[in-house]
């Protein structure tokens, strides 16, 4: 899920077919030559509200929306925007970000340059208002909270007849269970332990398998949290059908969308902080230890290959075997980053082949001579595990497909939240 989360993906699909085809009919009857000369076209006015007592970056995708796909927003700030027909998307409200470019924040980093995603989604740990606008005369819409909570989130509706999701209390972040933190934030039962039964795939993708009845007790908290202190809402991949969190307007209405929708809530929550960012011997990664570094698909083991120590060996994955091959130290640079030796010769780091921006660029040993490609952001994502960003590109460290195959080698590719950019550290 690279683009659109999976509540998008499940209904887009089915609306936008019906739309095209509902097209093709009407353009096969030539009683409506006319009106294909002339095409009505609408827009209506988006506004964003900061109601939280923090600062808020929205980020929001396509970037052609508005600003380039993000800014900031001070509290008590808001903005307006048009928003066209046809178009379909995401906003979401990134927190702690710093003046690195791109921007890298507690929550919901994305891309681009500096504050603005540029075309790219955020990494999911945040809340989110998506939208489908005048697909065939009606507006789709919706709050979820189906990767995680950063900011309580509402939309009101100006047309009165359309149903406004716009109560959201904070509580749904002071209650969140505790393994579900992750500093301020509180993780989905899916984004957390990325099985299929919490991400409704698999054998649990669909409403009638997708029971959350039978999840773990905390997984059932998150979702009744959300049920009654943001009702209507997003909690899971399937709560349009017990929770109504997916919603219709016809189209012509504006909508109003506010961070923190019930004020700004108590200074736990309020004054959000980098906590995702280690430092030397305080923030969870020590600058003296030696890791190897597992990835939570395969728990297999990021590897040198063959233990070389030449310029250009190809950092893969390898069935974990404590060689001096899949040791690592992480060294800090500067603004949070790391570069990252090996064992064998400390001298070679971590480095993105050519100093490409692209997705599917190769990983491989070089050695170190301080280049932004050779360097990477250790972003916490609770429970052990980490993802980790080039300094560049603004990219993940991941394995191509999710392999879990021998000899796989790394990649960088835009930060998604999957289980392939997703490792643990085990100190030796």
């Amino acid at each position: 899920m690279k683009v659109l989360s999976l509540v998008l993906q499940k209904y887009l699909g089915l609306m936008i077919l019906s739309v095209l085809l509902g097209i093709v009919i009407l353009l096969a009857s030539p009683g409506n030559l006319k009106a294909q000369a002339k095409p009505l076209l609408a827009t209506r006015t988006f506004t964003v509200r900061n109601n939280c007592g923090y600062t808020v970056y929205p980020g929001i995708y396509p970037a052609s929306t508005y600003s380039n796909g993000g800014w900031t927003m001070a509290a008590g700030a808001q903005v307006s925007f048009t928003v066209p027909d046809g178009n379909i998307g995401r906003l979401w409200g990134r927190t702690g970000c710093n003046t690195a470019s791109p921007a890298q924040c507690t929550s919901g980093s994305c891309g681009g340059t500096g504050l603005q995603c540029a075309g790219t989604t955020g990494f999911p740990n945040t809340s989110l208002f998506e939208w489908n606008m005048n697909a065939g005369g009606t507006d789709w819409y919706n709050i979820s909270y189906v990767d995680a909570v950063n900011n309580p989130m509402g939309v009101q509706v100006s047309n009165s007849s359309c149903f406004s999701p716009n109560t959201c209390s904070n509580a749904v972040l002071t209650n969140c269970p505790a393994d579900l933190r992750s500093g301020s934030i509180c993780l989905s039962p899916c984004t957390r332990y990325n099985t299929d039964q919490y991400c409704c795939r698999g054998a649990y993708g669909t409403p009638q398998t997708c029971i959350v009845s039978q999840w773990a007790a905390s997984a059932q908290a998150y979702v009744n949290n959300i049920h009654n202190y943001c009702p209507r809402q997003y909690a899971y991949a399937y709560d349009e059908v017990s929770g109504g969190a997916l919603h219709t307007c016809a189209t012509g209405a504006s909508y109003t969308i506010t961070f923190c929708p019930s004020g700004g809530g108590s200074t736990a929550t309020s004054t959000p902080t980098r906590t995702n960012t280690p430092g030397p011997g305080g923030g969870g990664i020590s600058t003296t230890a030696w890791y190897s570094v597992h990835n939570r698909t395969s728990a297999k083991c990021v590897d040198a290959r063959s233990s070389g120590t030449a310029n250009g060996t190809a950092i893969q994955q390898y069935t974990c075997n404590n060689s001096f091959a899949q040791q690592y130290q992480f060294q800090t640079t500067s603004g949070g980053y790391y570069r990252v030796n090996n064992r064998n010769n400390s001298a070679q780091v971590w480095d993105v082949s050519g100093v490409s921006t692209a997705d599917n660029a190769l990983i491989h040993l070089w050695s170190y001579v301080g280049g932004n490609n050779q360097q990477w952001l250790p972003v916490s994502e609770g429970g052990g595990f980490w993802h980790f960003v080039a300094r560049h590109s603004g990219k993940c460290l991941d394995v191509p497909a999710a392999s879990t195959a021998n000899s796989v080698q790394l990649v960088q590719y835009t930060c998604n939240g999957t289980g392939a950019q997703s490792f643990s550290l085990q100190a030796h």
